[in-house]
């Protein structure tokens, strides 16, 4: 596969330039399949919970506990993605996630499992994703350098988004035939992909060799930095919006959605092609944060993403036909990834070599280190309003916030 891939590289367009570098190829296949296996989890544990309780609440819940810790620890997490060796820390990281899945694939086997134990491993995995976050996505730069990050950061989103097209498909046809446990396990076998990617590649660090801060005065720096750079703090909070009004919102209320609008009962194969069209439409936005990286004005498909992606939420709220939400759940993809994957690259590039991972962390606190709050704001909305109310109400915000970006600061549009 990677002799293949390697022959790929050498003929490939501008919109997959990174990869022709060859540690990046190996780590990017690597986790290729570990998200696959991560969403095979991710909609187990929005099935398993919603049967279990039937309450859209809970689903925001366990979206809570994974979050909160994110939250809390994500800052640091780029702390340590700037001070301590990247490939190591990412071998103890992706291990421990290992662990947790096959810990709940064992209590799920045994009947033992309970919401409250999802929780717990939901929080433990917010954990340690407050430290891999910020390490993956800055390992990235080390991998490509700075004349392919658009495109190496694309092809991370892409590598996650590869996933959502598999990963719910497979994750549907284990929950019905084999149970939920079997789901949690293929979580934790897929690990070994990364872990052996991590053992074939070779880091060209950015790291400095000076001696480190200590971490007060290594955050302290984060929060200097964007003080300093007014564009990056816009840019961080329009993604901010999206992902507390767009990204938790639709993430957190699928099982609903699925259930109360589109009549899509448990064992429906359909449920996991919605995952799937968001997929196959963040691939297309993939190719879009490529192709355009060439033009440059990436603030603008910031911009212009943003407003796309609150347009197709309005949609979402409105339909109860399964083939009209199939499309709008591609645009979704698309639009999302356009905006995020382009926001990202713009936080990177416009970050110094000694604080590109702290400005990931703030990135990716945006982005996800939010979506708890998303996630509860969703869920108790849906559960007094509605469903409709709930997607109409983040559609609305996230759109009002680009125009806002767009009428007030016209120099983020033209951002290269």
């Amino acid at each position: 596969m990677l002799r293949t891939m390697s022959r790929f590289a050498m003929r490939t367009p501008e919109a997959l330039a990174a990869l022709r570098h060859r540690d990046f190829r190996t780590f990017w296949l690597g986790t290729c399949v570990s998200f696959v296996g991560s969403w095979v989890q991710t909609v187990a544990v929005g099935l398993y919970v919603y049967d279990r309780t039937g309450s859209k609440q809970a689903l925001g819940l366990v979206g809570l506990a994974s979050g909160l810790p994110t939250a809390a620890l994500l800052l640091f997490g780029g702390v340590v993605a700037d001070r301590l060796d990247k490939r190591r820390v990412l071998y103890v990281t992706q291990s421990l996630f290992a662990l947790t899945a096959f810990t709940l694939a064992v209590l799920t086997a045994r009947n033992a499992a309970t919401v409250s134990h999802v929780m717990a491993l939901s929080f433990v995995n917010g954990l340690i994703f407050a430290i891999d976050g910020p390490t993956r996505q800055s390992l990235v730069y080390d991998l490509v350098g700075p004349e392919d990050l658009a495109t190496g950061v694309a092809l991370q989103s892409a590598s996650f988004n590869i996933a959502r097209i598999i990963g719910p498909a497979i994750a549907s046809m284990i929950y019905v035939g084999l149970g939920p446990a079997w789901c949690f396990a293929t979580n934790g076998l897929s690990f070994a992909a990364v872990l052996f990617a991590l053992t074939r590649i070779r880091v060209a660090s950015s790291q400095s060799h000076e001696r480190p801060p200590a971490p007060g005065a290594a955050l302290r720096a984060s929060f200097d930095y964007l003080r300093s750079n007014p564009s990056a703090r816009t840019i961080l909070a329009l993604t901010a919006v999206a992902s507390v009004f767009g990204v938790a919102n639709y993430g957190t209320l699928m099982p609903a959605v699925a259930r109360d609008s589109l009549g899509i009962m448990e064992g429906d194969s359909r449920y996991g092609f919605l995952f799937s069209a968001i997929g196959f439409g963040s691939l297309v936005g993939v190719y879009l944060v490529g192709a355009h990286s060439a033009h440059r004005r990436r603030g603008a498909l910031v911009c212009g993403g943003a407003l796309v992606f609150s347009g197709a939420l309005m949609a979402l709220a409105q339909t109860t036909q399964f083939w009209v939400a199939l499309a709008v759940m591609f645009v979704i993809g698309m639009s999302a990834v356009s905006q995020l994957a382009t926001a990202n690259t713009l936080t990177q590039t416009l970050a110094p070599d000694g604080l590109r991972g702290r400005a990931v962390s703030l990135h990716m606190f945006a982005m996800g280190g939010l979506q708890p709050l998303g996630a509860a704001i969703a869920g108790a909305v849906a559960q007094s309003y509605g469903v409709t109310s709930a997607l109409t109400v983040g559609s609305i915000v996230l759109f009002v916030a680009a125009m806002a970006v767009l009428l007030a600061r016209r120099d983020i549009s033209k951002l290269p």
